[in-house]
């Protein structure tokens, strides 16, 4: 609803697999995964679709966190559930925002925030 409210068109699904289903037969601009699902974890389907459409951003949502580096690998920003909706908001519009540079500098981003989660 927080989505829809703010202009953005939604795709939900209800397991792992309907979420790949959609990913594949739509063009899909962001993706927000949670990490806790039935049977998988939102890590895992982050991978899969990173070797499908590596283009496309995805955002990783969990209750728990920190989470390892090996499971935030795949993924192009992690939040936490607890972040207000407007941090929420902010994260992806910077996500999308960011998929239209130039990949050196999509990835100089990803280093910087690597590198600055790393220090903390």
């Amino acid at each position: 609803m927080l989505l829809e409210n703010s202009g953005y068109e939604v795709l939900q699904a209800t397991s792992a697999d309907d979420g790949l289903r959609l990913f594949l037969s739509n063009a899909i601009d962001a993706v927000m995964v949670d990490y806790q699902m039935p049977g998988t974890d939102g890590a895992l389907v982050a991978a899969k679709m990173k070797r499908l459409k590596a283009h496309v951003p995805i955002m990783l949502l969990s209750s728990f966190g920190p989470l390892p580096k090996k499971k935030l690998q795949s993924v192009d920003q992690f939040l936490s559930k607890s972040q207000p909706p407007n941090v929420l908001l902010s994260s992806l519009n910077a996500l999308l925002a960011r998929r239209d540079r130039p990949f050196f500098y999509r990835w100089l981003d990803q280093w910087k925030i690597r590198n600055h989660a790393e220090k903390l």
